[in-house]
C-alpha cells in the first residue's frame, strides 16, 4: 500500500490526535488524492445519517478541497450541505458557522445560479444559506458580481417570506457589510415588521453606523490551511481543555476605562464652542436665543465621545468608501447628530448609571435643539410636511420617531407652546 493510500486510512476515522503527517503527506499529494475526496463527500450524501461512527473522511475532504481550490468539488459540496438540517449538522458539525462560508468561496466554480437557488431555498439550513450568502457577498467585493445584480438579488430576499428572523438578520448583516446605502428602505421594513433579532445587529440606528463602518472588510477568506483550521477542534484529546478564559480583572478595568471617563459636566463658558455644533461662541449662539439656557449641556469632549460610532464625514477620504456627507447635506446632518446624542443607546455600566431625571433633561435639551434647526430647514427648503423631510433629510431617524418623544417630554415639562408647535408636524 503506498504512502497516500495509508493518509487516506488514517484520516478516514476519526483518531484521538489530529493526524499532523497524514496531512502532511495529502497536502503534498494534491492531484493524486482528489478522487479520494470526492468519493468521501458522495459517499456522505450517499449514506446523510447513516453513516458509520467516528467516519471523518467527508469533513476533512471539504477543508482540503478548499485549501487546494478545487472547483470541481463545488456542486459535490452544495449537495451535501444542501440535505437536512439535522443531517449537516451531524455530518460536519460546527463547520457549518466556523468555515463552510471559507470552503464554498474557495471552490466556487462560477455557477452562480445554482448559489441563488440554494440561497432562495428555506428548506435549506440557515446557516449554510448565510454562508452562501457571504460567498456573494465576498464575490461582490472581488468585483466579481456588479453592485446592482446584488443589490437586486438582495432586495428580492428581503422581501421573500421566511419562517423565522434568524434569516431576514444574516440578510442584514449582508447588507451592511457590503455598504449598500440605498437599501436603507428595506432595513427600515425589517425592523418594522419586527424581522430582526436586535441583539445581534442591535437597532436601525446601529445599522445606519455599521453601513459606514469599514473596520472589519471582507467575508471569506482567500485561501485556508485544512491542518491549521482543524488540528485545534475540541475532538482531538490534545485539545479537551478548551481556551483559556480571559482575565476578569484586566476585562473589568479596561470596561471602566473605556466607558464614564468622562463623566463630569463642564460648565459651558461665554466663549467656548457652542455646543449645538454650530461652530460659534456660545454667547454669539444659543446663549442670547429666547428659549431659556438648557439646564443640561454636555460639553464638546462628552458630545465627540458619544458621537464615535457616528458615520464620519470630512475632507480626507478614502477613494471607493462612502461618507455620509455623500448623501446628505451638513443641515440635516447636524441635525441628526443633535436627534442622535438623545437617543442613541449609551452603554453606561451599572456603576455609573444616571439618574433617570437627568436622561430626561438630556434627551428633552438635545431633542428641543434638533427640533428648532428642523424648523430653520422646514423654512428654507419650503418644505410642508415632516414626510416630506424624512425622504430628503432623515439619517437614523424618522421624525415621527423623535418628535413623539419630544412631545411628551414637553408635556410632562407642561411647556404647552413648545408642545404644541412639535404637536403640528406629528398631526
Amino acid at each position: 500500500m503506498n504512502q497516500i493510500q495509508e493518509a487516506i486510512e488514517e484520516i478516514t476515522y476519526l483518531t484521538p490526535k489530529f493526524p499532523e503527517e497524514a496531512f502532511a503527506v495529502i497536502t503534498q499529494n494534491p492531484q493524486q488524492v482528489r478522487e479520494y475526496l470526492y468519493s468521501a463527500i458522495d459517499y456522505a450524501i450517499q449514506r446523510q445519517d447513516e453513516l458509520e461512527e467516528n467516519y471523518i473522511l467527508h469533513l476533512y475532504a471539504l477543508y482540503l478541497c478548499a485549501q487546494f481550490k478545487d472547483r470541481n468539488s463545488f456542486e459535490r459540496i452544495i449537495a451535501l450541505v444542501s440535505l437536512p438540517s439535522d443531517t449537516v449538522d451531524g455530518l460536519i458539525g460546527d463547520a457549518v458557522t466556523e468555515d463552510l462560508h471559507n470552503i464554498l468561496y474557495n471552490t466556487y466554480n462560477g455557477n452562480l445560479p445554482l448559489l441563488q437557488q440554494c440561497i432562495r431555498n428555506f428548506e435549506i439550513d440557515n446557516f449554510v444559506r448565510s454562508a452562501m450568502l457571504d460567498v456573494m457577498g465576498q464575490l461582490y467585493m472581488d468585483g466579481v458580481l456588479c453592485k446592482e445584480e446584488l443589490q437586486s438579488f438582495l432586495r428580492e430576499l428581503v422581501y421573500l417570506e421566511a419562517p423565522d428572523c434568524i434569516w431576514y438578520t444574516n440578510l442584514l448583516g449582508v447588507i451592511c457589510k457590503c455598504h449598500f446605502i440605498e437599501l436603507l428602505p428595506e432595513i427600515r421594513y425589517l425592523f418594522e415588521e419586527d424581522c430582526i433579532e436586535e441583539f445581534v445587529y442591535g437597532e436601525y440606528d446601529d445599522c445606519v453606523d455599521q453601513m459606514f463602518d469599514y473596520s472589519d472588510e471582507g467575508f471569506c477568506a482567500s485561501s485556508i490551511s485544512a491542518a491549521d483550521r482543524l488540528r485545534h477542534w475540541a475532538m482531538f484529546a490534545d485539545n479537551c481543555g478548551g481556551e483559556a478564559l480571559e482575565d476578569f480583572e484586566d476585562a473589568f478595568k479596561k470596561m471602566k476605562t473605556n466607558t464614564l471617563s468622562g463623566q463630569t459636566r463642564k460648565k459651558i463658558g461665554r466663549n467656548d464652542p457652542c455646543p449645538c455644533g454650530s461652530g460659534k461662541k456660545y454667547k454669539k449662539c444659543c446663549l442670547n436665543k429666547d428659549n431659556p439656557r438648557p439646564s443640561y449641556v454636555e460639553s464638546p469632549e462628552e458630545q465627540m465621545k458619544w458621537l464615535k460610532d457616528y458615520p464620519q464625514t470630512g475632507a480626507e477620504k478614502v477613494e471607493g468608501r462612502i461618507y455620509l456627507d455623500d448623501f446628505f447635506d451638513s443641515e440635516s446632518i447636524e441635525i441628526d447628530k443633535l436627534v442622535y446624542l438623545a437617543l442613541k443607546h449609551r452603554a453606561i455600566p451599572v456603576w455609573e448609571r444616571e439618574s433617570e431625571n437627568l436622561v430626561k433633561k438630556r434627551k428633552l435639551d438635545y431633542l428641543w435643539r434638533a427640533f428648532c434647526k428642523f424648523e430653520e430647514k422646514m423654512c428654507k427648503e419650503q418644505l410642508g410636511t415632516s414626510e416630506e423631510y424624512d425622504k430628503k433629510y432623515s439619517i437614523h431617524y424618522m421624525c415621527s420617531e423623535w418628535m413623539e418623544i419630544l412631545a411628551e417630554l414637553l408635556r410632562k415639562e407642561k411647556e404647552r407652546g413648545k408642545y404644541n408647535k412639535v404637536l403640528q408636524y406629528l398631526e
